[in-house]
């Protein structure tokens, strides 16, 4: 494990998703439940900051998994000659967590709390978010989404396609010598592998689709037009405990897959 670059990844990955389980999910149900920020000014900036910074790198860990997978399976010799340092995989891990930082920088600087009026009968509640403009509130998220879903969606799904087209059209997996006694073996065990491939993808689609789609309703001007706001607050609370399905489901996952891939 010391020198695989994907046990190295799944690692940061683990991290990253018990980060967000741990930072996002105990403030975001209190938040969603109740409709109010309890934790004050200062967590309301670190705190929403760092859950942000956890998706990201689980993000951009699971698609640099699936390029790394890509190289590994579909150019195995081009692979191993580029991953032998285990400089390398250090470096993208500490780029990732560099980008994510950065990434989310906005968050850190714009959100405060400001007391507003909400829909139950009680005067002002305290919420927690940023001091710039709904529209420019619209344009960061529609960033959020593009970057954050719809790139690594692409990336994971064009890089998975070609892993499965590879494992499906050989008759033994790439960079490994021919045997004949152990080619059925090989074929289920690609099959199995091409299923969990498809699972990964699947399952990251469907978990941060309702998030984001919530989002742009949200800031769109959507949602406001609704006038049943229980059905709103259901529909924030479950959306983003879809997110946190995903980062429990991740493990199970690669759990499955890293024993069988190359």
């Amino acid at each position: 494990m010391r020198g695989s670059v994907t046990y190295r990844c799944l690692v940061n990955l683990a991290v990253a998703d018990f980060l967000v389980i741990l930072l996002c999910l105990p403030p975001t149900v209190v938040w969603d439940v109740t409709e109010t920020w309890f934790l004050g000014e200062i967590l309301c900036k670190t705190l929403v900051y760092f859950q942000s910074v956890s998706v990201t790198v689980s993000v951009l860990t699971l698609t640099f998994i699936a390029l790394d997978r890509y190289y590994a399976i579909v150019h195995p010799f081009s692979h191993r000659q580029q991953n032998e340092p285990i400089v390398h995989v250090k470096t993208i891990i500490c780029f990732i967590w560099i980008v994510s930082l950065l990434f989310n920088s906005p968050d850190l600087f714009s959100l405060t709390t400001v007391q507003q009026p909400l829909r139950f009968d009680l005067p002002h509640m305290i919420q927690c978010q940023p001091t710039w403009s709904a529209h420019a509130d619209l344009v960061w998220h529609v960033i959020k989404i593009v970057f954050m879903y719809a790139v690594p969606l692409v990336l994971l799904g064009g890089a998975y396609s070609l892993i499965i087209l590879e494992l499906w059209k050989s008759e033994q997996f790439p960079g490994q010598a021919n045997c004949k006694h152990i080619n059925e073996n090989k074929r289920l065990s690609r099959r199995k592998v091409a299923k969990m491939l498809v699972a990964v993808v699947v399952m990251f689609a469907i978990c941060y689709l309702p998030v984001h789609t919530l989002s742009l309703l949200r800031y769109t001007g959507v949602l406001d037009q609704l006038n049943n706001n229980d059905i709103v607050s259901s529909l924030a609370l479950v959306s983003h405990i879809m997110c946190y399905v995903n980062s429990a489901i991740n493990p199970v996952i690669y759990n499955f897959m890293s024993g069988k891939s190359p």
